[in-house]
């Protein structure tokens, strides 16, 4: 029982993870994307207006992904420390078991 719940919690940490890497990977890439544009600028391939323009645009889009990733790390942090709780009070309840080993390996799925 306790180590099908911890895999539960485990998952859902990975997943959220996961998520933040893709949210990370979307910013690097706009990030990538505002150095074309100033290398485009640079060769003169836009004017200052365009530049500043489509700098704009994705500069909002760089803010509202790492609002989002913020989030996403706030909510991870949140599901670790209820994961943590949630393992402690299993192995009170199952204190003079056996299952206690097996609680206890659970926080290795936080790493």
């Amino acid at each position: 029982m306790c180590s099908q719940r911890s895999e539960v919690w485990g998952n859902q940490i990975q997943l959220t993870k996961q998520e933040i890497l893709k949210l990370r990977e979307k910013e690097n890439k706009l990030n990538d994307r505002l150095a074309r544009f100033e290398q485009f600028y640079s060769e003169e391939k836009f004017t200052k207006e365009e530049l500043n323009e489509k700098t704009k645009k994705v500069e909002a889009q760089i803010a509202e992904t790492q609002k989002e990733i913020q989030a996403k790390e706030a909510k991870l942090e949140e599901t670790i420390k209820k994961f943590e709780e949630a393992t402690q009070a299993m192995e009170i309840e199952e204190s003079g078991g056996g299952r206690d080993a097996q609680c206890l390996c659970a926080n290795n799925l936080l790493f």
